[in-house]
């Protein structure tokens, strides 16, 4: 007798013949999928210890979120009115503001927004750029999502210079301020993924993560043709380290990149953090010349429908043409991004089609590669994650079409990317075992999650002095363009 079996649901399999099976099942047992067949075929042929019924349900293999961030579930929309200046405010608040147990909590909350979206895979940046200085915080959050029973990659490394860098603790309600050196925030990440990596049965793993591939210009936004005057000692000082640290470990790079720093990591010949063991979150502004390279290296791309693709779009049409694998990512969740995954596909393709001027970009189909299987090819997990097939690991969700917005039952594909909701995910099934059962979780409290993470949540808000940057500006109603008209955030008072 096998542990699960799902039956009479519309299968979309996303293997490599692209199958959708109109009565199809599922058969699970110790924690991968025996077969993918017709449901007469394999309600004969596997007896089970449980059987769901997916009538008028469709069932995919689980969502996987390339890039997003612990700690932001606990700050959604907090200073969304100072958009330009929310990086400073948020890296200002991770690095003197958070307690060891709030990534504890931040990670449940995060794991269980994510379980209910039916993201069963979904890699964190811990911060908004990575916090390493200590091993506590990943290892919080990773046993966080370990108990709702999410997959997660944790994303540890160094942030950008200046070294040493002033980081902060709590003891007994007091801020402890040290300097940190960069070995020390190195050998922080070198104790994650020690730790971490393959760990939990393999349901969490660790990358080596610094928070840019080139720290010499904009970390956040492209830099300029005229601005690119080569390679630091420290650009190539910080590759050939984070080169070093994903050989000793065997595992892969996660970083973000913007357009200027494929031309100048490309002249590292031997320490570059390209190729196909590196996934690179935003590439926005980068050059035609730099998705060739992207391409041509076989480094894997991500980005998320965040309101930057305003000013510098990611070329992600471009580089699928070439060749390139890019996976869509909610990179959630603040300032206002959630993880929803079937909005992220939505959001891409309006962005992408309207930058193009060109309705014909980026089909349903695409969209769902983008979250399932080239999600997985993108973080290096694609064989056993990101298509249901025999032998991979059991990763399912499904989604009830029998609600008014996807009635009638007709255009499978069609019908989920275009219209389905996170909140539309009824089952998740993670390594073999049903986490969540008709929207209802299994592994942990939700309301006593929901509970300690608003408390924690306040508690930090006070804490970092928060509270101004909640505040509707006089334009927040009644006006087409909002100005906020006073100063809010001081640059002076930054502790970094």
């Amino acid at each position: 007798m096998i542990d699960l079996l799902l039956v009479n649901g519309v299968v979309i399999t996303m293997d490599k013949d692209r199958r959708v099976l109109q009565d199809g099942a599922i058969a699970i047992d110790k924690g991968r999928i025996l077969e993918v067949g017709d449901t007469p075929l394999l309600k004969d042929k596997y007896p089970a210890q449980k059987v769901v019924d997916c009538t008028h349900h469709c069932i995919l293999p689980g969502f996987i979120d390339a890039h997003g961030h612990g700690g932001h579930s606990l700050f959604k929309t907090i200073a969304t009115d100072n958009i330009n200046d929310w990086m400073p405010i948020m890296t200002n608040t991770y690095k003197h503001y958070v307690t060891d147990d709030f990534w504890y909590y931040e990670g449940k909350l995060s794991a269980l927004e994510r379980l209910k979206a039916g993201i069963t895979t979904g890699v964190s940046v811990l911060g908004s750029m990575p916090r390493s200085d200590d091993p506590i915080f990943a290892l919080n959050h990773a046993k966080a999502y370990n108990e709702v029973g999410v997959r997660e990659i944790v994303a540890t490394g160094p942030c950008n210079p200046p070294w040493p860098h002033p980081f902060s603790r709590w003891v007994d309600g007091q801020k402890v301020t040290k300097e940190v050196t960069y070995e020390q925030v190195l050998a922080g990440a070198e104790a994650v993924i020690e730790a971490l990596n393959h760990a939990n049965n393999d349901k969490t793993r660790a990358y080596i993560t610094p928070f840019v591939i080139v720290t010499s210009v904009n970390p956040s936004y492209p830099t300029p043709a005229d601005q690119l005057f080569g390679l630091t000692d420290f650009d190539r000082y910080q590759a050939r380290k984070i080169r070093e640290i994903a050989k000793r470990y065997d595992t892969r790079i996660h970083s973000d990149a913007f357009g200027g720093m494929i031309h100048l990591a490309i002249q590292d010949k031997e320490y570059a953090l390209l190729g196909p063991d590196v996934h690179l979150q935003h590439c926005r502004g980068i050059s035609f010349d730099e998705a060739k390279i992207l391409a041509e290296t076989g480094t894997n791309v991500s980005a998320s429908p965040g309101f930057g693709q305003i000013n510098a779009r990611t070329p992600i049409t471009e580089l699928l043409e070439m060749g390139a694998t890019v996976a869509i990512t909610t990179d959630g969740t603040s300032p206002m991004t959630p993880f929803d995954m079937f909005q992220a596909m939505r959001r891409m393709q309006l962005l992408q089609q309207a930058a193009l001027r060109d309705y014909y970009y980026l089909p349903p189909g695409k969209l769902l590669e983008m979250v399932t299987i080239d999600a997985a090819r993108c973080v290096g997990w694609d064989d056993e994650l990101g298509s249901l097939e025999a032998g991979k690991k059991a990763d399912v969700i499904t989604v009830n079409m029998h609600q008014a917005h996807l009635n009638p039952e007709n255009m499978h594909v069609h019908r989920v990317v275009y219209q389905a909701v996170g909140g539309d995910v009824n089952h998740v099934i993670v390594d073999g075992e049903l986490i969540m059962d008709e929207r209802r979780v299994l592994t942990v409290d939700e309301k006593q999650i929901l509970k300690e993470a608003n408390e924690e949540a306040n508690r930090t808000i006070e804490r970092a002095g928060l509270e101004i940057y909640m505040q509707p500006s006089k334009y927040f109603w009644g006006h087409a363009r909002a100005y906020l008209d006073e100063r809010r955030f001081d640059p002076t008072k930054l502790g970094y």
